[in-house]
């Protein structure tokens, strides 16, 4: 199943810069768009210490 973890970043017309985790977006016009693929396999495991389910990768 595939799993995206987006992040973004956009700027406005006075250059200031916002940027973190994309849930959804519109685009009107043009996007410059990156896509990385791994190869192996990312699940997620829960952290004791952090209390946050974390990336568990493997190659």
């Amino acid at each position: 199943e595939v799993y995206l973890h987006l992040h973004m970043a956009a700027g406005d017309k006075d250059g200031h810069v916002f940027g973190g985790h994309l849930n959804m977006a519109y685009i009107s016009a043009t996007a410059e768009i990156q896509i990385q693929i791994i190869d192996g396999t990312i699940n997620r495991k829960y952290d004791e210490k952090i209390g946050l389910n974390l990336f568990d990768f493997t190659i």
